[in-house]
Formats: structure tokens, sequence, C-alpha cells
């Protein structure tokens, strides 16, 4: 067998302050009358590894839904009182500064903060106001609630919706001239809400088909919410001719959860096999860097990355490709003593995801008693995993 080693030194999770902004294409949509009100979005990026996620009602919090990449920075979501927003990566804003009236917003993202503690438009905007956000020099964000108010959130002006529907993209519409209009998907969008009759599902979803993206930045995912009825329409990689159907209450009486959303949609014969369970050290020292084995097969001999989960809240990331079946090593620090389980999944170059490997104890004690011969019989080991086993 081949034997492939990567080193990995994982820090703790650290949100960004900003934004992707890279998001160069993304188009949301929302409209309303008295029995409905809709919010939609094509989320268009270069990276294929999306989820969805429910974080379900604590004290002082509102239940939500977001959606967004594997660092779980929300890209877009709902509450549990039908407010909902979605970002859209922007040209540089050089008319939204701070003149040291305002703190300086750095914990997390601002937008989940609006729908943990928010329940309308008007106490959103509130909340914002009571800080300078950096990220909305370059994003601006888009917020909706279920009485069909909306507004989008550009830093030094608030644009509102002045009809029974609004269309945000990737420019100012404050700002035009600072780029990004003309843009087609404006233009499309808007006419195609301004010629309509009706508010529905149906139009929702043909509108944003008809504005999806194929290349280089394609549409990973879209959804549309019904806020009224706290339903999720999502759709899967500019794919509308199928749909999974979420219930936001039903979600979030199962507790913390999420779902990759590519996993939703694909056939799990696809899939990779289970990755088998991580082999290495089981007793360490934190500090040291340690290896652990595994591997998996692919039923269509595609080449495969790993995402480990070390247990210790470590950013997660995955490794690869390798070849189908080929047993890889990745190396990991645990700077903290402590009992930790280790496992491992695998995804093939198509995004069909494994199940998770069964986990592996590993323990970091605070302090290790041994005597010459045992300190050499433990280094030894370091060197010779297996011996662990045959001891």
């Amino acid at each position: 067998m081949t034997n492939i080693s990567i080193k990995s030194i994982s820090i703790l999770l650290l949100f960004s302050l900003v934004i992707p902004s890279s998001v160069s294409a993304c188009t949301g949509i929302t409209s309303s009358n008295e029995m409905i009100t809709l919010m939609g979005n094509n989320e268009d990026y270069i990276d294929p590894d999306t989820y969805i996620w429910f974080n379900p009602s604590e004290t002082e919090k509102f239940g939500c839904s977001f959606v967004g990449y594997n660092g779980f920075w929300a890209q877009g979501g709902i509450n549990e009182k039908g407010l909902c927003f979605d970002g859209f990566g922007t040209p540089f804003n050089p008319y939204y500064v701070n003149n040291g009236n305002k703190p300086v917003y750095r914990n997390g993202n601002l937008a989940e903060k609006a729908l943990e503690e928010c329940q309308n438009i008007s106490e959103l905007v509130n909340l914002f106001d009571q800080y300078y956000f950096p990220a909305l020099q370059i994003s601006q964000l888009f917020f909706v609630d279920k009485e069909g108010n909306s507004v989008i959130i550009g830093g030094d002006v608030n644009t509102y919706k002045e009809r029974n529907f609004q269309v945000c993209t990737n420019f100012f519409q404050a700002h035009p001239e600072l780029g990004g209009y003309p843009c087609w998907r404006y233009d499309t969008a808007f006419q195609m809400l301004e010629q309509s009759d009706e508010i529905s599902i149906d139009l929702f979803k043909n509108i944003l088909d008809a504005v999806h993206i194929e290349q280089f930045s394609p549409t990973q995912y879209s959804n549309i919410y019904d806020l009224k009825n706290g339903l999720i329409y999502l759709y899967y990689y500019h794919d509308f001719n199928n749909v999974i159907v979420l219930n936001l209450s039903e979600e979030l009486e199962m507790g913390y959860h999420s779902y990759s959303i590519p996993s939703l949609f694909l056939d799990d014969s696809e899939s990779p096999s289970k990755p088998s369970k991580p082999e290495g050290i089981s007793i360490g020292k934190s500090g040291n860097e340690y290896y652990y084995s595994t591997s998996s097969d692919d039923p269509n001999g595609d080449n495969l990355f790993y995402l480990f989960d070390w247990g210790d809240l470590s950013v997660e990331e995955w490794f690869g490709p390798f070849e189908s079946g080929v047993v890889i090593n990745i190396s990991h620090i645990w700077n903290c003593e402590g009992e930790y389980n280790i496992r491992v999944k695998a995804k093939d170059t198509d995004g069909y995801e494994s199940d998770w490997s069964d986990s592996l104890s590993v323990s970091m004690p605070k302090t290790m008693s041994i005597n010459k011969f045992n300190l050499w019989l433990f280094r030894l080991i370091q060197r010779f995993p297996i011996l662990e086993f045959l001891l």
C-alpha cells in the first residue's frame, strides 16, 4: 500500500471579520402580499462544500437556520420569527467609515446576531445602527421579515423596498458608480417580478433559474424562504427540478444539527465507504505532534478528500485529493490536556460524502509518571504505532 503524510497543525476556530468578498455573482429577491412573503437567493461561489445548520432557541436567542460553507460563517439564514437575510459581496465602499462614534463589532457575524435577537426589520436596523461592522465595506446584507418589509443594509445607506418586491445583487444601489452595475441578473429578476401578477414558489424558482450561473463561480445552492409558514425550499447546484422542503420548527425541535447540502441530494450508493477507524497513539502529551491513519474506497474509483474531527473544536479542513483505497497519514497537535475522540469522513470529487468512521479515544493526561523503560517503550510506540495493538 502507498502511505501519504501531511502535516496539519490545527488552531482554534476563528471567524474572519469580513464576509468573503470574492462572492461575485449572487442574487436575492423578495415579494409579498397579505397572504404570502417569500425571499429567494442564489449562492454563487467557487466552493462546493456547502451546509445548512440549525441552532435551537436559547435564553434571549431565537431559534435559527443558517446556510453557508464549511467554516460555518453564515451566508444567509432564517429565524423562528420569520426574519431572514442573505449576504452579497460588493465593490469597496469608501463612504462607509467609522468616525469613532460607534463601537466596532468584533464578536463574529453581526447578521447572525440579528437573527438571534431581532423579530423584524425595525429591530435589526436599530441593532446595526449601534455598531460599526467592517464587513460592510465590501458587502451588503439583504433582510426580509414575514410582514413583507425588507431592507438592504449597505453600510452608509440603507435601501428599503419601495414596491411589493425588491431585488439585490452585487452592487450598491445607493452608489452604482462604485461598480457592478449594469447587472443583467438584477435587470432580469426585476423585470420578471414587475411583470408577474402572482407571488409563488414556482415564480421564485423560475427567476432563480433565469439568473443562475454555471461558469467560474457557479450557483452552488439556492433557497426560497416561505416566511409566514416557516418553510425552506432548498435546491442544489442550479438544478431546479429537484427540491427538498424543510420545516423550520420541526428541524429546530431536533436540536443542534447540520446537513451537507450536496449529501441531501446525492445518491448514497455513489458515496465512498465508511473510512476505517483512525489508527495511532491513544495516549500522548499535549503540545506534541501525532499521526493518524485511515483509508476509504470509492465505488467509482474517484479520488477522495478526508475530513478529521479531532474533538477539540479546531478548524476542520478537507485534506486531499488522494487515490481511492490509499492509506493516508494526517498529523495533529492537541494544545490542551484532556480526553478526545477522533473520527474521519471521506468525500469524492463529485461531492458524495461517506458516513463518519468509528471514533478513536485519545488521552492527553496532565501528568505521565513513567520510568526509563516506560519512556523507551512510549517513544518506540510513537515511532511504530502498530506496537500499541500488539503489546
